[in-house]
């Protein structure tokens, strides 16, 4: 029913279907729902969106064990955010703590 061309709420409503499917362990079709979201974020420019979609992608990465792409995923978040400055700082430290969770899981 969303129009085609409603970018903005079809980036949303696929960040909303990839946690939806994630909670219910359909972890593919939560990995497909949060790219088409940052696929639909940064075709309007809206790179802060994107950077909390791949945030999404690397905690699911990481739940399912792919964990060298969970960290590449929250490396470009985490590039994301620093873009923001001072006004994504909370967002900068939560990817760090992912970053070294992703490391820790490796090592274990």
């Amino acid at each position: 029913m969303t129009p085609p061309d409603a970018v903005g709420q079809l980036g949303a409503i696929h960040t909303q279907l990839g946690a939806i499917c994630r909670a219910a362990g359909d972890f593919e079709r939560a990995l497909y729902y949060f790219r088409e979201s940052i696929r639909l974020e940064e075709a309007r420019g809206n790179l802060y969106a994107a950077a909390q979609a791949r945030g999404s992608v690397a905690i699911t990465l990481m739940q399912v064990g792919r964990l060298a792409d969970a960290r590449q995923y929250a490396e470009a978040a985490l590039r994301g955010f620093q873009a923001y400055g001072a006004g994504a700082a909370d967002d900068v430290q939560k990817t760090l703590a992912l970053i070294a969770a992703i490391a820790k899981a490796a090592t274990a």
